[in-house]
């Protein structure tokens, strides 16, 4: 009776491990989880050795990450209104004090040619 209730608990403990570890791959968008599983299944087509975990790509891909991966998400993650408070930052550090709207008035009349610059 009591070796019932321990497989019963260790089975129940299995899916909840599952569960998280599902939940976890929940937080990846469905095109980076599909990469995912293809990296998997291509890895794990081998002749010996135990299966590669998803854990593992996740670390070696993570080790690769450089600066220039991190600048590009930063990148990313800007809004016009982002874009355009940095040109204006910019700007005011090259030729002085100006305000936002004098820029943009400036701007659109074309009479400041704005490069893009790095974050």
């Amino acid at each position: 009776m009591e070796d019932s209730k321990t497989v019963e608990k260790t089975s129940k403990d299995k899916t909840s491990s599952a569960v998280k570890r599902k939940n976890v791959l929940k937080k990846l968008d469905l095109e980076s989880a599909k990469l995912l599983a293809s990296i998997k299944d291509k890895a794990n087509k081998k002749n010996y050795g135990r299966k590669i975990k998803d854990a593992e790509i996740i670390a070696k891909a993570l080790s690769l990450v450089e600066s220039q991966h991190i600048q590009d998400l930063q990148e990313m993650t800007l809004s016009e209104k982002d874009r355009l408070h940095i040109a204006h930052d910019d700007f005011q550090k090259k030729n002085g004090k100006i305000s936002l709207d004098q820029f943009i008035g400036k701007l659109l009349k074309g009479q400041i040619n704005q490069q893009q610059a790095p974050i």
